[in-house]
Protein backbone atom coordinates (compact mmCIF):
# COMPACT_ATOMS: atom_id res chain seq x y z
CA UNK A 1 0.00 0.00 0.00
CA UNK A 2 1.59 3.34 -0.83
CA UNK A 3 0.41 6.23 0.81
CA UNK A 4 -0.74 9.28 -1.18
CA UNK A 5 0.83 12.66 -1.10
CA UNK A 6 3.49 11.36 1.36
CA UNK A 7 7.44 12.02 1.16
CA UNK A 8 10.11 9.57 0.51
CA UNK A 9 10.96 10.62 4.44
CA UNK A 10 7.55 11.18 5.52
CA UNK A 11 6.69 7.23 3.82
CA UNK A 12 9.48 5.47 6.13
CA UNK A 13 8.32 7.39 9.32
CA UNK A 14 4.40 6.00 9.19
CA UNK A 15 6.49 2.30 7.79
CA UNK A 16 8.40 2.74 11.33
CA UNK A 17 5.19 3.69 13.33
CA UNK A 18 3.37 1.17 12.02
CA UNK A 19 6.28 -1.69 12.90
CA UNK A 20 6.47 -0.61 16.07
CA UNK A 21 2.60 -0.31 16.68
CA UNK A 22 2.12 -3.93 15.49
CA UNK A 23 5.24 -4.96 18.07
CA UNK A 24 3.32 -3.26 21.20
CA UNK A 25 0.20 -3.82 20.02
CA UNK A 26 -0.70 -6.12 22.61
CA UNK A 27 1.29 -4.30 25.25
CA UNK A 28 -1.08 -1.08 24.19
CA UNK A 29 -4.32 -3.21 23.74
CA UNK A 30 -4.08 -4.38 27.76
CA UNK A 31 -2.93 -1.05 29.00
CA UNK A 32 -6.48 0.38 27.53
CA UNK A 33 -8.29 -2.72 28.84
CA UNK A 34 -7.21 -1.66 31.54
CA UNK A 35 -7.63 1.84 31.32
CA UNK A 36 -11.19 0.95 30.60
CA UNK A 37 -11.45 -1.20 33.42
CA UNK A 38 -10.18 1.19 35.84
CA UNK A 39 -12.79 4.06 34.37
CA UNK A 40 -15.82 1.52 34.58
CA UNK A 41 -14.60 1.12 38.20
CA UNK A 42 -14.56 4.20 39.40
CA UNK A 43 -16.66 6.06 37.64
CA UNK A 44 -17.06 9.50 36.23
CA UNK A 45 -16.18 10.86 39.51
CA UNK A 46 -12.30 10.04 39.27
CA UNK A 47 -12.24 13.35 38.20
CA UNK A 48 -14.07 15.36 40.47
CA UNK A 49 -12.47 17.55 43.18
CA UNK A 50 -11.95 16.58 46.58
CA UNK A 51 -12.87 19.34 49.13
CA UNK A 52 -13.19 19.18 52.69
CA UNK A 53 -15.97 19.80 54.97
CA UNK A 54 -13.77 22.57 56.14
CA UNK A 55 -13.29 24.43 52.66
CA UNK A 56 -17.27 23.45 51.71
CA UNK A 57 -18.00 25.46 54.93
CA UNK A 58 -15.30 28.36 54.40
CA UNK A 59 -16.72 29.01 50.84
CA UNK A 60 -20.15 28.73 52.08
CA UNK A 61 -19.59 31.01 54.70
CA UNK A 62 -17.95 33.86 51.98
CA UNK A 63 -21.25 33.28 49.58
CA UNK A 64 -23.07 34.18 52.65
CA UNK A 65 -21.41 36.98 54.16
CA UNK A 66 -21.33 38.58 50.58
CA UNK A 67 -24.93 37.70 49.77
CA UNK A 68 -25.69 39.50 53.07
CA UNK A 69 -23.22 42.55 52.98
CA UNK A 70 -24.86 43.60 49.32
CA UNK A 71 -28.30 43.11 50.81
CA UNK A 72 -27.97 45.04 53.33
CA UNK A 73 -26.34 48.30 51.14
CA UNK A 74 -29.50 47.80 49.00
CA UNK A 75 -31.47 48.03 51.61
CA UNK A 76 -29.25 51.24 53.23
CA UNK A 77 -28.88 52.52 49.68
CA UNK A 78 -32.58 52.74 49.23
CA UNK A 79 -33.38 54.98 52.78
CA UNK A 80 -30.84 57.57 51.48
CA UNK A 81 -32.19 60.98 49.74
CA UNK A 82 -31.50 61.37 46.78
Amino acid sequence: MTAVGLSRREQVILAAIERELRRGGSRLSRRLEEFGARAEREGPQRFAAQASRRELLAVLSVVLLTSGGLTLMVLLAGDAPV
